[in-house]
Protein backbone atom coordinates (compact mmCIF):
# COMPACT_ATOMS: atom_id res chain seq x y z
CA UNK A 1 0.00 0.00 0.00
CA UNK A 2 1.62 3.16 -0.83
CA UNK A 3 0.41 6.38 1.02
CA UNK A 4 1.20 10.12 -0.52
CA UNK A 5 1.81 12.75 2.44
CA UNK A 6 1.06 16.02 1.18
CA UNK A 7 2.87 19.08 2.74
CA UNK A 8 2.44 22.37 1.21
CA UNK A 9 5.57 24.33 2.90
CA UNK A 10 6.61 28.37 1.04
CA UNK A 11 7.51 31.51 2.53
CA UNK A 12 8.26 31.25 6.42
CA UNK A 13 6.52 27.92 6.46
CA UNK A 14 9.60 26.23 5.56
CA UNK A 15 10.88 26.21 9.10
CA UNK A 16 8.66 23.88 10.50
CA UNK A 17 9.15 21.02 7.63
CA UNK A 18 12.36 19.24 9.77
CA UNK A 19 10.05 18.44 12.82
CA UNK A 20 7.42 17.38 10.94
CA UNK A 21 9.79 14.97 8.87
CA UNK A 22 11.00 13.46 12.15
CA UNK A 23 7.03 12.98 13.55
CA UNK A 24 6.22 11.37 10.82
CA UNK A 25 8.94 9.07 10.37
CA UNK A 26 8.63 7.91 13.46
CA UNK A 27 4.31 7.58 14.13
CA UNK A 28 2.65 7.96 10.47
CA UNK A 29 1.60 4.82 9.00
CA UNK A 30 4.53 2.39 10.12
CA UNK A 31 4.62 -0.61 7.75
CA UNK A 32 3.62 0.64 4.77
CA UNK A 33 5.24 2.49 1.77
CA UNK A 34 4.98 6.41 2.99
CA UNK A 35 6.25 9.06 0.37
CA UNK A 36 5.98 12.99 0.98
CA UNK A 37 5.70 15.33 -0.98
CA UNK A 38 6.67 18.58 -0.30
CA UNK A 39 5.37 21.63 -2.21
CA UNK A 40 8.20 24.12 -1.73
CA UNK A 41 10.00 27.41 -3.02
CA UNK A 42 12.84 26.32 -0.21
CA UNK A 43 15.63 23.88 -0.24
CA UNK A 44 14.48 20.28 1.88
CA UNK A 45 17.08 17.03 2.37
CA UNK A 46 15.31 14.88 -0.30
CA UNK A 47 15.44 11.24 -0.26
CA UNK A 48 13.62 7.90 -1.71
CA UNK A 49 10.79 9.19 0.49
CA UNK A 50 11.33 12.58 0.40
CA UNK A 51 10.11 14.20 -2.98
CA UNK A 52 10.59 18.30 -3.42
CA UNK A 53 7.80 19.40 -5.74
CA UNK A 54 8.90 23.33 -6.72
CA UNK A 55 5.90 25.45 -6.10
CA UNK A 56 5.82 28.95 -6.03
CA UNK A 57 5.15 31.32 -3.10
CA UNK A 58 1.21 32.82 -3.38
CA UNK A 59 1.06 34.34 -0.25
CA UNK A 60 -1.83 34.59 1.97
CA UNK A 61 -4.57 34.14 0.84
CA UNK A 62 -3.84 32.44 -2.01
CA UNK A 63 -1.67 29.96 -0.32
CA UNK A 64 -4.29 28.53 1.60
CA UNK A 65 -7.30 29.79 -0.83
CA UNK A 66 -5.46 27.56 -3.97
CA UNK A 67 -3.82 24.43 -2.24
CA UNK A 68 -6.24 21.95 -4.14
CA UNK A 69 -4.94 23.63 -6.90
CA UNK A 70 -1.61 22.60 -5.99
CA UNK A 71 -2.42 18.95 -5.85
CA UNK A 72 -4.62 19.38 -9.11
CA UNK A 73 -1.70 20.28 -11.30
CA UNK A 74 0.22 17.55 -9.73
CA UNK A 75 -2.24 14.94 -10.26
CA UNK A 76 -0.28 12.74 -12.37
CA UNK A 77 2.28 12.24 -9.90
CA UNK A 78 0.05 11.66 -6.87
CA UNK A 79 -2.59 9.36 -8.91
CA UNK A 80 0.34 6.24 -8.27
CA UNK A 81 -0.22 6.41 -4.75
CA UNK A 82 -2.89 4.48 -3.43
CA UNK A 83 -3.93 7.06 -0.56
CA UNK A 84 -3.43 10.24 -0.21
CA UNK A 85 -3.35 12.57 3.02
CA UNK A 86 -2.70 15.93 3.17
CA UNK A 87 -0.92 17.52 6.79
CA UNK A 88 -0.83 21.13 7.36
CA UNK A 89 3.29 21.87 7.74
CA UNK A 90 2.59 23.36 11.18
CA UNK A 91 1.94 19.90 12.59
CA UNK A 92 3.57 17.24 14.18
CA UNK A 93 2.48 13.58 14.96
CA UNK A 94 3.14 12.59 18.79
CA UNK A 95 0.79 9.32 18.42
CA UNK A 96 1.23 6.52 16.00
CA UNK A 97 -1.22 6.79 13.15
CA UNK A 98 -1.98 3.77 11.07
CA UNK A 99 -5.06 2.22 9.40
CA UNK A 100 -7.71 3.62 11.58
CA UNK A 101 -7.52 6.76 9.71
CA UNK A 102 -8.36 4.81 6.30
CA UNK A 103 -11.54 5.57 4.37
CA UNK A 104 -14.50 2.90 4.93
CA UNK A 105 -16.82 1.82 2.04
CA UNK A 106 -19.57 3.75 2.82
CA UNK A 107 -17.18 6.92 3.22
CA UNK A 108 -16.86 8.20 -0.50
CA UNK A 109 -13.28 7.00 -0.67
CA UNK A 110 -12.68 10.59 1.69
CA UNK A 111 -11.52 11.44 4.96
CA UNK A 112 -11.91 14.76 6.94
CA UNK A 113 -11.08 15.34 10.94
CA UNK A 114 -14.11 17.77 13.14
CA UNK A 115 -12.72 21.13 13.93
CA UNK A 116 -12.05 21.12 17.45
CA UNK A 117 -13.11 24.73 17.66
CA UNK A 118 -16.69 22.88 16.84
CA UNK A 119 -16.52 19.61 18.56
CA UNK A 120 -19.71 18.60 20.45
CA UNK A 121 -22.36 19.51 17.59
CA UNK A 122 -21.18 23.16 17.81
CA UNK A 123 -21.98 24.82 14.64
CA UNK A 124 -18.89 25.74 12.59
CA UNK A 125 -18.57 28.99 10.50
CA UNK A 126 -19.40 27.99 6.84
CA UNK A 127 -19.71 30.22 3.85
CA UNK A 128 -22.94 31.97 3.95
CA UNK A 129 -22.87 34.35 0.74
CA UNK A 130 -25.26 32.68 -1.63
CA UNK A 131 -22.94 34.35 -4.26
CA UNK A 132 -19.76 31.81 -3.60
CA UNK A 133 -19.83 27.99 -4.55
CA UNK A 134 -18.95 27.20 -0.96
CA UNK A 135 -22.54 28.06 0.53
CA UNK A 136 -23.66 25.87 2.91
CA UNK A 137 -27.90 27.00 3.68
CA UNK A 138 -28.99 27.52 7.16
CA UNK A 139 -30.07 23.93 6.80
CA UNK A 140 -26.99 22.19 5.73
CA UNK A 141 -23.66 21.02 7.95
CA UNK A 142 -23.91 18.58 10.57
CA UNK A 143 -20.09 18.30 11.95
CA UNK A 144 -17.65 21.17 10.56
CA UNK A 145 -14.27 19.63 9.65
CA UNK A 146 -10.90 21.40 9.75
CA UNK A 147 -8.38 21.89 6.73
CA UNK A 148 -5.80 20.88 8.85
CA UNK A 149 -5.34 17.47 7.97
CA UNK A 150 -7.64 15.15 5.37
CA UNK A 151 -7.61 12.95 2.64
CA UNK A 152 -8.39 9.62 0.92
CA UNK A 153 -8.58 7.33 -1.76
CA UNK A 154 -6.25 9.21 -4.32
CA UNK A 155 -8.90 8.54 -6.65
CA UNK A 156 -11.48 10.54 -4.60
CA UNK A 157 -9.32 13.12 -3.25
CA UNK A 158 -7.73 14.05 -6.77
CA UNK A 159 -11.91 14.13 -7.55
CA UNK A 160 -12.49 16.60 -4.77
CA UNK A 161 -9.18 18.59 -5.42
CA UNK A 162 -10.03 19.27 -9.06
CA UNK A 163 -13.73 20.14 -8.06
CA UNK A 164 -12.32 22.89 -5.56
CA UNK A 165 -9.96 24.09 -7.33
CA UNK A 166 -12.40 24.80 -10.29
CA UNK A 167 -15.35 26.63 -7.94
CA UNK A 168 -12.38 28.50 -6.40
CA UNK A 169 -11.83 29.97 -9.90
CA UNK A 170 -15.32 30.70 -10.27
CA UNK A 171 -15.65 32.58 -7.17
CA UNK A 172 -12.57 34.63 -7.99
CA UNK A 173 -13.88 35.28 -11.42
CA UNK A 174 -16.72 37.14 -9.40
CA UNK A 175 -14.01 38.61 -6.86
CA UNK A 176 -15.31 36.26 -4.21
CA UNK A 177 -12.68 34.54 -1.75
CA UNK A 178 -14.89 31.82 0.20
CA UNK A 179 -14.66 32.88 4.02
CA UNK A 180 -11.95 30.10 4.99
CA UNK A 181 -10.50 29.81 1.83
CA UNK A 182 -9.84 26.07 0.91
CA UNK A 183 -11.35 25.18 4.31
CA UNK A 184 -14.68 26.56 3.14
CA UNK A 185 -14.45 24.55 0.35
CA UNK A 186 -13.67 21.88 1.65
CA UNK A 187 -16.98 21.67 3.79
CA UNK A 188 -18.94 22.01 1.21
CA UNK A 189 -17.68 19.23 -0.60
CA UNK A 190 -18.17 17.08 2.18
CA UNK A 191 -21.82 18.24 2.75
CA UNK A 192 -22.39 16.73 -0.94
CA UNK A 193 -19.74 13.93 -0.37
CA UNK A 194 -19.98 12.91 3.00
CA UNK A 195 -16.21 11.17 4.36
CA UNK A 196 -15.19 9.28 7.31
CA UNK A 197 -14.75 11.64 9.96
CA UNK A 198 -11.86 11.54 12.85
CA UNK A 199 -12.00 13.34 16.11
CA UNK A 200 -9.94 16.61 16.88
CA UNK A 201 -7.01 14.17 18.02
CA UNK A 202 -6.14 14.44 15.10
CA UNK A 203 -5.87 17.90 14.41
CA UNK A 204 -5.48 19.04 18.37
CA UNK A 205 -3.97 22.51 19.24
CA UNK A 206 -1.07 22.27 20.87
CA UNK A 207 -1.97 24.55 23.82
CA UNK A 208 -5.79 23.97 24.32
CA UNK A 209 -7.16 20.94 26.67
CA UNK A 210 -10.39 19.23 24.95
CA UNK A 211 -10.98 15.31 26.20
CA UNK A 212 -9.14 13.47 23.28
CA UNK A 213 -6.12 12.10 22.69
CA UNK A 214 -2.80 14.04 21.58
CA UNK A 215 -2.17 12.42 18.41
CA UNK A 216 -1.81 15.05 15.77
CA UNK A 217 -1.18 19.03 17.31
CA UNK A 218 -1.64 21.88 15.72
CA UNK A 219 1.42 23.51 16.60
CA UNK A 220 1.13 27.00 18.61
CA UNK A 221 2.82 30.63 15.92
CA UNK A 222 2.59 34.41 15.33
CA UNK A 223 0.03 34.28 12.22
CA UNK A 224 1.13 37.72 11.79
CA UNK A 225 4.56 36.82 11.00
CA UNK A 226 4.44 33.62 8.76
CA UNK A 227 1.31 34.87 6.81
CA UNK A 228 2.83 37.03 4.57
Amino acid sequence: MKIGLLVIATGKYTQFIPPLFKSVQKHFMNGHEVNIFVFTDGKIPENDTIKRVEQEHLGWPHATLKRYHVFDNNKDVLSEMDYLFYCDADMKFVADIGEEILPEKDSNGLVGTEHPGFHGGRRGTYETRKESTAYVTPNEGVIYCAGGFNGGTSEAFLRMSKTIKERVDKDLEKNIIAIWHDESQMNRYFIDNHPKILNPSYCYPESWSIPFEKKLLALDKNHSEIRV
